[in-house]
């Protein structure tokens, strides 16, 4: 079912004031449901649309279709950049004009926040003026806006959701060491496979794609200083064929949102992005035309508990100035924090008439990094960490083994310990097993038998340290390790 099927013919009765969220995986229809069954029967009003995008690219390919169709009448393109450029210089469009306020991949007002303090201009003024218009929001990924709307605008959309399916996705793999990527991407090579890559950090995706550059393109975004190896004829090519010649694509997240990716050939998705919502974003990019017989082989970089409580270490450091404004006065901030400005830009000040300024938070992002902090907190609690969390994400729980949740080198020294029949007697022998597992609790390695068969059964592995009495040497030790595998 697509997003028209499922909508049928409600659009008729939305009302000046209502806030439309339409909750769809990519390929369900959503620009295609504006373009077509909204654009009639804003025509037939006499009424117009005003379709935001929020990359450049997509624009250009939506303007060429609007236009090849004759619908530029009634529909109107913008990015989200340009309107909150008209906003900072205080000349920013009348939305009035128009009946429909649309809001495509709407995840963008929380996911560009992290490097776009600007966001929420965009985000107020469509929402603030809501009742004078319709605002439609789509995306496949708006947990966290949703949850703002509610709590900073008392705002509750009627919701149509169509649940994402993914059972395109054959096979669901992950990464620890970028090494077995590099051995994977040759291994295409020798075979012809295509395959798509997005690499979080540009830095890096260059670097990696410097070691295929003979199969491959490369794409970042505009403002980074590698977009100079960018080969625009090729990017040209892609974004009107919505398909790449190589074999390879590298590209960041930039990619992640706008451009479809059409190719039948094109069977393997490689992702290095920590951010679920991106990931799921950047999946999305290969369109299946054919579920019975299109498929996607997904491989994922996984995040230790180690690497999020990194990344909740950099959400606190960012949130310090907003915090300690959120929970002492004005005064107490500005004895506290003279003349130190935030770094992150949370907190800011906001001019006002007659050379004055008061202090300011951007609430969307402030409420975007807890978001990020309360969802590494989830993840770090379930067994599996990262790994378990894309796997449900994915709806994937079934073709997961015993084990995959286990560390490459904790995994390896059980098997190896299981399979060779190996006993450890003294409590030099234990403590040097225990470092070769390396689970941790609370940062500390673990090396006790019951501790270490407590982190076991949460990561749902199959082995078990069995403690038991044993003779060596003539000496009986009470204690004896041997590993022992569960039945499945």
């Amino acid at each position: 079912m697509n997003v028209t099927e499922y909508i049928q013919e409600d659009y008729m009765e939305w009302q000046r004031g209502d806030v439309i969220a339409i909750s769809a995986g990519t390929g369900k229809g959503k620009s295609h449901f504006i373009k077509n069954t909204l654009y009639e029967y804003a025509k037939s009003k006499e009424k117009r649309i005003l379709f935001f995008l929020h990359r450049t690219n997509t624009i250009e390919q939506f303007e060429a279709e609007i236009a090849a169709e004759g619908k530029d009448d009634v529909i109107e393109l913008i990015t989200y950049q340009g309107f909150e450029k008209t906003i900072i210089l205080q000349n920013q469009i009348d939305l009035w004009m128009y009946e429909f306020i649309i809001c495509d991949e709407y995840h963008y007002f929380g996911n560009d926040s992290l490097f776009n303090k600007y966001t929420d201009l965009s985000l107020n003024e469509i929402i603030e003026g809501a009742d004078e218009r319709v605002v439609v929001l789509m995306s496949a990924t708006n947990a966290f806006i949703k949850e703002y709307l509610h709590k900073r605008k008392s705002i509750t959309p009627k919701e149509y959701v169509l649940p994402a399916n993914y059972d395109y996705v054959k096979t669901l793999e992950f990464f620890d060491d970028d090494q077995l990527i590099i051995d994977g991407l040759k291994k295409r090579v020798e075979n012809g496979e295509k395959a798509l890559i997005f690499i979080e950090s540009a830095n890096d995706c260059y670097e990696l794609y410097k070691q295929f550059e003979d199969h491959s393109m490369f794409i970042c975004g505009k403002s980074h200083s590698k977009y100079k190896y960018v080969d625009e004829e090729k990017r040209e090519k892609l974004l009107t064929n919505q398909k790449f010649d190589d074999l390879f694509l590298f590209t960041t997240q930039t990619l992640d949102a706008g451009l479809n990716i059409i190719d039948d050939d094109l069977h393997f998705i490689i992702v290095d992005i920590s951010d679920p919502d991106v990931l799921v974003q950047c999946v999305g990019r290969k369109r299946i035309r054919d579920a019975e017989t299109d498929y996607v082989h997904l491989v994922v970089k996984n995040r230790s508990n180690g690497r999020l409580g990194h990344d909740k270490g950099n959400l606190t450091t960012r949130m310090k100035h907003a915090k300690f404004l959120e929970e002492h006065s004005q005064e107490e901030y500005d004895r506290v924090f003279y003349r130190e400005p935030d770094p992150y830009q949370l907190v800011y000040y906001e001019p006002l008439p007659n050379h004055l300024y008061k202090i300011g938070v951007n609430e969307l992002l402030f409420d975007s990094y807890k978001y990020k902090y309360k969802r590494l907190e989830v993840i770090q609690e379930m067994a599996g960490g990262y790994r378990q969390f894309i796997v449900e994400l994915f709806g994937k729980e079934g073709s997961v083994s015993m084990d995959a949740y286990l560390d490459s080198n904790t995994r390896t020294a059980l098997e190896e310990a299981h399979s060779q029949g190996l006993l450890f007697y003294s409590k030099k022998e234990k403590q040097i097993f225990a470092e070769q597992l390396g689970l941790k609790s609370n940062g500390r390695l673990v090396t006790g038998v019951r501790k270490i068969n407590e982190l076991l059964t949460t990561k749902e592995a199959s082995f078990r340290i069995f403690p038991h009495e044993a003779k060596k040497d003539g000496k009986r030790y009470k204690t004896t390790w041997r590993i022992i595998q569960m039945p499945k």
